[in-house]
């Protein structure tokens, strides 16, 4: 037997002796897995916000109780198996060294959603050419809605991390993210839908750098990012719209930046592992000026006033936690149904729903120190109806901001994860 046979059976028997080792007792603590997904309210979305009589095919799409039972369960074990389990990525960094001993490559450039490593050293993943109908069939038909109750209505949308113009060699040909919200920008121009695509605009203000607004580790752009995009929709709505707000009050100068250095290895990185990856700085931005707020998360059963620091969640972030934590969810509470913040120094201003994806984790709070109140929406995990919501609140606009890898992804007939049909506006 060749010793590089010899030491690849090795190993594989090594990890398949570790994992049988691993699973002893999951089925003692599985129980316990299951009663902690009961933590926090228990909040009944659907009874709160009941669906309008809806057709066969969009009662199809959503999910019974059962249903929404097993994707907890079933998302409780997959959290447990790539966080939990003893030394899981112990195990994962010694196999992503032993690739490289063996020269193997990161990933196929074909293989969808795999780690790809760009000529700068910034991660990603590649997403293919999608049909984008049905989400632009969706996004007109709620814009319709708040236009037959007086409320102002845009979608917005963000850049991801491979560019137009800057990755040439890549876009159009292996990744098609730009394409599919380019088809589906078209499709609102052509329905008459008010929509902003701020991939333009990001590349002029990173001076042609696009990869510099987002984490070599991460497919989220940066905290300096966010408060810049949440200066642009400001300007939106003071020009467009024509509310009285001040995107000024967004400039740099008015913010302090506290940098964690090496804090955050981010969701590629992850899975790539420090074998292959290096954990990178993130920073945490606080206003210099006064700020009041009463920030309300149903599902936490927190409701807190305070200055800025409310709408952030540092204890849950667990920075420099490699594997187990996660600093991007340190801004506006993480991955909510419902996030509501209240600025008690504007007793007097706008209303807006944000319809959104974890991208507007480190946008929402910045836009909100301009806006009397915000409600941020995240149908990944708001289970009841859009509409319904919008119907009872009132707001002065509701605005859908996701980034560009969302059209297509996960709207019928191409969703991949039933939990995640961001298109779905009934």
């Amino acid at each position: 037997m060749k010793p590089e046979k010899f030491t690849a059976r090795v190993f594989i028997f090594v990890i398949i002796a570790f994992m049988l080792l691993s699973v002893y007792g999951i089925g003692a603590r599985t129980k316990k897995l299951i009663d902690t997904s009961k933590a926090g309210a228990n909040i009944e979305w659907e009874k709160l916000y009941p669906f309008y009589e809806e057709s066969e095919k969009t009662k199809s799409e959503r999910f019974s109780p059962l249903m929404n039972l097993y994707r907890n369960i079933k998302n409780k074990l997959e959290l447990y198996v790539s966080e939990k389990m003893p030394g899981y990525y112990s195990f994962v960094e010694a196999a992503k060294k032993y690739e490289d001993v063996l020269k193997w490559n990161m990933v196929s450039v074909l293989d969808y959603n795999a780690v790809v490593r760009l000529k700068d050293g910034y991660l990603t993943s590649y997403t293919p050419s999608l049909d984008v109908r049905h989400d632009a069939e969706a996004v007109k038909g709620l814009a319709d809605f708040c236009a037959g109750r007086g409320i102002d209505f845009a979608y917005i949308n963000f850049p991801a991390k491979i560019c137009k113009s800057e990755d040439r060699n890549i876009s159009g040909i292996l990744d098609f993210t730009n394409q599919n919200a380019d088809k589906l920008l078209a499709m609102l121009r052509e329905s008459g839908v008010r929509h902003y695509d701020f991939r333009e605009n990001l590349h002029k203000r990173w001076d042609g750098r696009h990869h510099a607004a987002f984490f070599v580790t991460d497919l989220h752009w940066k905290s300096e990012t966010g408060l810049w995009a949440a200066g642009e929709i400001l300007k939106i709505l003071r020009d467009d719209f024509g509310y009285d707000v001040n995107p000024a009050v967004l400039s740099p100068e008015n913010f302090e930046y506290v940098v964690y250095p090496a804090s955050l290895l981010g969701s590629e990185g992850k899975k790539v592992t420090l074998a292959r990856a290096k954990p990178e700085d993130f920073t945490v931005i606080y206003p210099k000026f006064a700020t009041a707020l009463n920030v309300e998360v149903p599902m936490m059963m927190l409701n807190i006033s305070g200055d800025f620091r409310v709408t952030y969640d540092v204890d849950e972030s667990k920075m420099g936690d490699y594997y187990g934590g996660s600093p991007g969810i340190l801004y506006n509470h993480g991955n909510n149904p419902l996030v509501r913040i209240k600025n008690m120094n504007k007793p007097s201003g706008k209303k807006i729903i944000f319809v959104h994806d974890s991208f507007s984790h480190t946008v929402i709070p910045f836009a909100a120190l301009e806006l009397q109140h915000v409600d941020a929406v995240d149908l990944r995990q708001f289970t009841g109806s859009l509409r319904r919501f919008i119907e009872q609140e009132e707001p002065d606009a509701v605005i859908v901001e996701y980034y560009s890898v969302m059209p297509g992804k996960y709207s019928s007939p191409n969703v991949t994860n039933e939990d995640q049909r961001l298109y779905n506006f009934q």
